[in-house]
């Protein structure tokens, strides 16, 4: 503001103005000047960049992305800035003159939807909202950059044509001179949007994320290679003006807009992209509801000058000779390369591997509960593997279809010993098999393997069946025949918790990731779950190999080391309505990890050892003993695919981003040989955190563990104790030789009254002093937890201005040096 405010109330720019230079030079090096200050500003606001490296481990890409939105916003705000300067001599009118020109093209669009919504997406690329926004989504666009330069090119020309306007005449041809220049201006400005479009159509950007989010992979461009030209896939995209999107979803229709523009560039004539820009009652939404089923989602926008509901269409339908594919709608937790390119294989492949999905207690399809008397709906897991594969439903004593390449079996512990035998006939033929075993099932506690009856334990219930409740199999022996060690008693927790806003959770809501510091949480070396970020699993149980067992056992997920085990003995409380869980239960981490999911392979054997050196009419059939490949992959929880954990997935609520569901498509890849999907599936943004103060509240975790085990070590050895001094004093008046049994009798009940109300007293005062030392530990690991929150914002707060400092220091220093050089001693102030 007072870069020539001040030089004219100085007058100073009389003689800034004489000097051997043009105005353009003098505007420039002006502008330089100022440039340079906000650059030095940026660069000090740096340092919360370092402070985060040094807490963990921030998408470096991502972070200079952004700095450089900043400075080339601030390089053309400053341009214009400049001109309420060259306005007045009054440094405060030129401060509210420069924000007034700088906030022009911040909140243009905006102020003009206010009054016409149409006119407002029509001027949208005179903003610069929709430029910065791909510097702050990672990606470096040319179209950008060149939008930012000609803002600072049509400023710094004004200020050229301010500043030469003291040489200015009256008039020119006739007109007032001022008037050519503004034309000038205008036409300048015109002919550098229309530039701007232009450059914007080429897609020329960098991705800096270090996800590479906004590039198409590998995989994406070989299934397009591998299209066959005869048959090409067109996409009908119906998408809501980027004016109508609520800010939740700009970043999802900036992605389908940037990978469907680099589909049609990539495809050519295999892949034809349309994109129908659509608005409620349109003639394009008509079109998506009648043809593809395609209508709008009602999404809150939280603009206040728009407050309410918002129609946003975000579907897209897919069309390859006959075959129709369709994404109603694309969420904003879904990967949106993902789901195009499968949605792209699917209408050009017709041929789709089957899965059979076994009919079991879990009702993955759906189906009338008794219990409850009502019809649930089916899983949307089967939903989801239906997009990628054909799913038929197999009955588990039935025969299996010749050709189904896999099997899911979730809840095995819920079918009777002949159903049990059945499919593990088939799983030793070679069938590939993903099994969900559970000791625990929230979505229905009465399906745990450890009740008796099952669901049908409530006797209330138990009357209202038609049928006696089934006979469970022995699910414990199908495992360990396929080579896993499963107690179906126990269920693991684990302390690890690395959301805040989610420490009510129980510990045995159990948070599998790389911050629980066990390196083996997730095999690196196989590929279903390589590139897991985070998965949650609901009161899971632990697998082990079965000893002496001949079969290959890998583990896939492990807990992390401050976790431990319990019965499901303990954790139920029964009543006559059922059963309920029992919550204040003390927790002892043992210092071991536990396996929560694994694979069991066994490479296929030809010819039976007992055959070799046998006369031909000896020998054992071929046929009767002979086992194909056995491959199996088992997950101990169920509850890990169950409806919330998709509805988080889709809606992508802020820091929830599990990998529940990639970790289930993952295995059924594998086990099916069908692997095109898993690094397009695993492909999104890295889940950060602190991993400096994870690492410190782990050891407060630990701490307090230890504390409240030691208090109840401590209550236990104490009402132990004072048991035993009852125990004596009784004992003391039963061997008194010189009473009668019936005295002693007396005697032994009074004192076992009198010492029991001191027993329950001193009980009382033992528990009240446990939960006492319990919660004192609680309160001490909150104040270790925001001290060292608050050691981080001070640290942020105090570290930015130092450079700043010591270079002062150095300037002062260096020119107070100069000041004495060539000075008389006798004139200083000191020696």
């Amino acid at each position: 503001m007072g870069v020539w405010s001040e030089e004219r109330r100085q007058s100073t720019d009389e003689l800034l103005l004489t000097l051997p230079a043009t105005s353009l030079e003098v505007v420039f090096g002006k502008y330089l000047a100022v440039l340079g200050i906000y650059t030095a500003s940026l660069i000090l606001s740096f340092f919360h960049v370092l402070i985060l490296a040094w807490l963990g481990s921030p998408d470096l890409g991502m972070m200079l992305s952004n700095y450089l939105g900043y400075w080339f916003a601030g390089a053309a705000l400053v341009a214009l800035g400049m001109i309420g300067s060259l306005l007045t001599a009054n440094a405060t009118i030129a401060f509210i003159l420069g924000g007034l020109l700088s906030a022009f093209p911040v909140f243009f669009k905006q102020v003009i939807s206010l009054f016409s919504s149409n006119l407002g997406v029509l001027l949208a690329p005179l903003g610069i909202g929709s430029y910065f926004q791909d510097f702050s989504f990672g990606l470096i666009s040319f179209s950008a950059i060149f939008y930012f330069a000609s803002v600072a090119a049509v400023g710094l020309f004004i200020n050229v044509q301010l500043v030469e306007s003291r040489h200015w005449k009256s008039t020119m041809e006739g007109y007032p001179t001022w008037s050519h220049y503004l034309v000038r201006i205008v036409s300048l400005s015109i002919a550098l949007v229309a530039v701007t479009t232009l450059v914007g159509r080429l897609g020329i950007s960098i991705d800096a994320t270090s996800e590479r989010m906004h590039s198409l992979t590998s995989e994406t461009r070989n299934l397009i290679n591998g299209l066959d030209s005869e048959r090409p896939v067109f996409i009908q995209a119906f998408v809501s003006p980027g004016a109508d999107v609520p800010e939740a979803y700009v970043q999802t229709r900036t992605n389908l807009l940037s990978t469907l523009k680099q589909l049609d560039s990539m495809g050519g004539a295999t892949v034809q992209v349309r994109i129908e820009d659509t608005v409620p009652y349109s003639e394009a939404a008509r079109e998506a509801r009648e043809k593809f089923g395609i209508v709008s989602q009602k999404i809150p926008m939280m603009n206040s000058s728009r407050a309410g509901l918002s129609d946003l269409f975000l579907g897209v339908a897919f069309t390859c000779g006959a075959e129709e594919e369709i994404v109603p709608f694309l969420d904003r937790g879904l990967s949106v390369e993902y789901e195009l390119a499968r949605s792209m294989r699917v209408v050009a492949n017709t041929e789709r591997k089957k899965i059979g999905v076994v009919t079991t207690e879990a009702k993955l399809f759906g189906g009338f509960d008794f219990q409850s008397f009502r019809s649930n709906p089916g899983w949307p897991v089967v939903d989801e593997l239906k997009k990628q594969y054909e799913v038929i439903q197999v009955n588990p004593t039935g025969e299996l279809p010749v050709d189904v390449d896999g099997l899911m079996l979730a809840l095995p512990s819920s079918l009777s010993q002949e159903e049990l035998d059945a499919l593990k006939g088939h799983i030793l033929q070679g069938i590939p098999t993903l099994l969900l075993v559970d000791p625990m099932p929230i979505i229905n506690l009465g399906l745990s393997p450890s009740e008796e009856a099952g669901r049908n334990q409530n006797p209330f219930m138990r009357n209202q069946q038609a049928q006696p409740p089934k006979q469970k199999g022995d699910i414990q022996g199908f495992l360990t025949e396929l080579g896993l060690a499963w107690d179906k008693s126990i269920i693991v927790w684990d302390a690890y918790n690395p959301h805040p806003d989610l420490e009510q959770l129980p510990l045995e809501v159990v948070f599998l990731g790389r911050g629980n510091q066990n390196n083996d949480t997730f095999n690196p070396g196989h590929d279903a779950t390589v590139d897991l970020q985070e998965i949650v699993m609901l009161y899971p149980g632990t697998l082990a190999p079965v000893v002496g067992s001949d079969f290959e056992f890998q583990p896939l997920i492990r807990s992390g080391f401050v976790s431990g085990r319990l019965s499901y003995f303990q954790l139920v409380q029964r009543s006559f309505l059922g059963v309920g869980l029992n919550r204040n239960l003390p927790h002892r981490p043992d210092g071991s990890d536990y396996i929560l999911a694994a694979q069991v392979t066994k490479k296929e054997s030809s010819i039976p050892e007992k055959n070799k050196n046998k006369k031909p009419s000896e020998q054992v059939s071929t046929l009767e003993v002979n086992q194909k490949a056995l491959n199996i992959i088992v997950i101990a929880d169920l509850d890990f695919i169950s409806e919330q954990f998709f509805q988080i997935r889709e809606k992508g609520p802020e820091n929830l981003n599990f990998d529940n569901v990639t970790l289930f498509l993952n295995a059924m890849d594998i086990l099916v040989g069908d692997e095109s999907f898993i690094a397009l599936r695993n492909k999104r943004v890295k889940h950060r955190t602190l991993e400096r103060v994870e690492a410190q509240t782990r050891q407060f975790i630990e701490t307090r563990i230890e504390e409240e085990e030691a208090a109840e070590v401590d209550a236990e050895r104490a009402l132990a104790k004072a048991q035993e001094t009852l125990d004596r004093h009784v004992e003391d008046v039963r061997r008194r030789p010189d009473l009668d049994e019936r005295t002693k009798e007396i005697m032994a009940r009074n004192i076992q009254e009198a010492e029991s109300r001191k027993f329950e007293v001193l009980k009382s005062s033992i528990e009240t002093e446990k939960e006492a030392r319990i919660h004192a530990s609680r309160e001490r690991l909150e104040s270790q937890l925001r001290r060292i929150q608050s050691n981080i914002k001070t640290f942020a707060v105090l570290l930015p201005p130092i450079p700043v400092f010591v270079l002062g220091i150095f300037i002062f220093r260096r020119r107070q040096k100069r000041e004495r050089e060539g000075t008389s001693s006798t004139r200083l102030l000191w020696g």
